[in-house]
């Protein structure tokens, strides 16, 4: 039987996940393969899609009615996403024992955003947006530093401000270590043969977030493209 305890579930991306897996032996020693965490995001097609993975422990031998406890530190990657209405995020364990793999432990976590991310999605409320919902989709994102086969887009709605020329707004974060790439979609309320949607992306250097001034920065960029005529 395995069963992980989480002592830290929720961390920001980059940081870790700590617990414990406590695996028990049953009526005969056996020889197991490895014991791994797998990190599990919800998608917007359904189903659960497996993000991560790192290795606890492996080729070990486990004897008959022994309780063995691994502890563990589990790095969480800087593209992860975010926990939010919409998404669900999880843990789950897998014990291979006689090339059979046992992925019955499944523990929620929750991923909250880091300072840079917080600094962002507040800038955008403060226009007046509000958050309608949030979803991963599967895929690659052209010209990013993408090491993750999934994003997320967090989609909010326009206010009284911007009602008249936007649809929605979405919101998507990759981050590295020193690095957190955003990338705006806004989908323009114009006729049928304008261009709708229309793409912004901007860099942040994390350590100095605090000297920009970004609900400005967002500001400045929705006007301009108020100011872009249908063709």
């Amino acid at each position: 039987m395995v069963r992980t305890e989480l002592s830290v579930g929720i961390c920001q991306p980059g940081g870790r996940l700590q617990g414990e897996v406590e695996l028990t032996g049953g009526d005969h020693q056996v020889k197991a393969g490895y014991v791994a965490l797998v990190l599990l995001t919800s998608l917007r097609t359904g189903g659960v899609q497996e993000f991560y993975r790192c290795r606890v422990t492996e080729n070990f031998t486990l004897s008959a009615g022994q309780r063995l406890v691994l502890p563990f530190s589990c790095e969480v990657p800087w593209e992860a996403p975010l926990s939010m209405p919409g998404v669900e995020l999880s843990l789950r364990t897998e014990l291979e024992i006689a090339r059979e793999v046992d992925r019955s432990d499944v523990d929620p976590i929750e991923i909250t955003p880091t300072l840079a991310q917080q600094r962002i999605l507040r800038a955008v409320q403060e226009l007046g947006f509000q958050f309608a919902r949030s979803h991963v989709e599967r895929g690659l994102l052209p010209g990013l530093p993408q090491t993750l086969p999934l994003y997320q887009e967090i989609e909010f709605a326009p206010g009284n401000t911007y009602s008249q020329n936007v649809n929605q707004l979405e919101v998507t974060f990759v981050g590295t270590e020193d690095k957190l790439h955003v990338v705006l979609e806004c989908d323009r309320r114009v006729g049928p043969l304008a261009d709708r949607d229309v793409f912004g992306r901007f860099v942040v250097d994390p350590s100095n977030i605090s000297d920009t001034d970004w609900q400005g920065l967002l500001s400045d960029w929705l006007i301009q493209l108020g100011k872009r005529r249908a063709l």
